[in-house]
């Protein structure tokens, strides 16, 4: 099931429109080449889960050869919280960043399922998702993307269905109340076919792990691949496409679009514009930009510029509302190119630091240590900030492990 090892990709484009659920975003990855044995093995180390058995194997569905995917548990615990999880996640022997995936996952559905049942997201009681297949799916997605480097992910708009589903809380009308608020700000379209199209752990997945394909994005198709999942009758034929791409070339920036906000103010006193950055970084804000400007009556004022993703937009707008005097926000969307990036952790005398990469377009890197990672190691060890930056730029000419699993970062870093 692995991979040709002469495809060169980095970035994976999930087509939902004839389904998306967990079962079937694990079975593309090992599709792709991602490991099943090496995924369980991994998975497995979370304490207090139920023995576990992944089985893949090949199946036809409508005439196209797909991955099939089944979590086999003999006793299966149905029922968990999501703070039992996250404690499941956390003391497991996962690496950092796929605790920190797997766990984000699972708190976007617990914020939904809060907000659906009108409860503190930590009560949550999960039901399906906390069964042994739905966290095996989840975790094991994760695991998977890292087996494979962590390639960027995108999807397509996603189709919904319709009719009804009957589960723990009885028979509601399709799409479920909790996909519906975990997909919140996305591209979706209702109706489309009967049945559970985009089950609630496909849509976190999505959610949380990739992006909305930007119209336009140049990509060079490298792979396709297919994953059915439980669904076989109807018109509908419950498979999700994965299509693995390559930049047209190394280091070729993306397009992507960005909403932006602003508002001039020349009211406000200056000590407060801190607490509004800060709470609009801390709200999920791309950047904010605060520039002096000359307003009516000759009066100096600040000129506040939030940039961020467009489904985050009336969130930070209320922030902004809320904690400066404005009584009106210019609205725009935007396009940026950025180049692919990356984080990875430089070892230095002073111990590991943050270091962002940046892929530039002839495929020669550059870098920049992570600055409170520099400020945090400062303080651990009494010394000047300025060495454990130097130190933390000297020991960063290496490239991050999921260029390198590509066959990226020819040449040094740049500094």
């Amino acid at each position: 099931m692995a991979g040709r090892q002469s495809e060169r990709w980095d970035t994976i484009v999930f087509d939902p429109a004839a389904g998306l659920s967990g079962d079937m975003f694990l079975g593309c990855l090992f599709a792709l080449g991602a490991d099943p044995r090496e995924v369980a093995r991994r998975v497995a180390t979370m304490p207090g889960l139920e023995r576990f058995r992944i089985v893949a194997g090949r199946v036809r569905r409508r005439g196209l050869a797909a991955v099939r995917v089944r979590v086999e548990c003999a006793h299966a615990h149905h029922a968990r919280d999501l703070r039992s999880i996250l404690s499941m996640i956390r003391r497991s022997g996962l690496d950092g960043p796929v605790k920190d995936s797997a766990s984000a996952v699972f708190a976007a559905l617990g914020e939904a399922e809060g907000r659906v049942h009108g409860i503190a997201p930590a009560k949550v009681h999960f039901h399906e998702v906390g069964a042994v297949d739905s966290i095996v799916d989840i975790v094991g997605s994760v695991v998977a993307l890292s087996l494979l480097g962590f390639p960027r992910l995108y999807h397509r708009p996603l189709r919904l269905g319709g009719g009804t589903i009957t589960f723990s809380h009885g028979t509601l009308p399709l799409p479920a109340p909790a996909t519906i608020e975990v997909l919140a700000g996305r591209t979706v379209t209702f109706g489309g076919g009967e049945g559970e199209i985009v089950t609630p752990t496909g849509a976190a997945l999505a959610r949380v792990l990739a992006e909305e394909l930007p119209a336009g994005m140049p990509l060079r198709p490298a792979r396709t691949v297919y994953a059915a999942g439980t669904r076989e009758s109807g018109a509908e034929p419950g498979m999700l496409r994965a299509v693995a791409c390559s930049a047209p070339h190394p280091g070729a920036p993306a397009e992507r679009r960005v909403t932006v906000l602003s508002a001039a103010m020349d009211d406000m006193s200056p000590e407060l514009f801190g607490h509004v950055q800060q709470r609009l970084f801390a709200e999920g804000a791309l950047d904010v930009l605060m520039s002096p400007v000359s307003m009516k009556k000759n009066r100096p004022g600040v000129l506040l510029t939030v940039l961020c993703r467009g489904e985050d937009a009336l969130g930070l707008a209320g922030v902004v509302f809320a904690e400066t005097t404005t009584i009106g926000l210019r609205i725009a969307e935007e396009g940026r190119l950025e180049l692919d990036r990356a984080a990875a952790e430089a070892q230095t005398p002073y111990g590991p630091i943050m270091v962002k990469y940046a892929r530039l377009p002839d495929g020669s890197l550059k870098a920049a240590p992570e600055f409170e990672s520099c400020l945090k190691a400062a303080r651990a060890a009494g010394a000047p900030l300025r060495l454990v930056y130097e130190a933390a730029a000297a020991a960063s000419g290496t490239a991050p492990a999921r260029w390198k699993a590509r066959g990226r970062g020819k040449g040094g870093a740049r500094r």
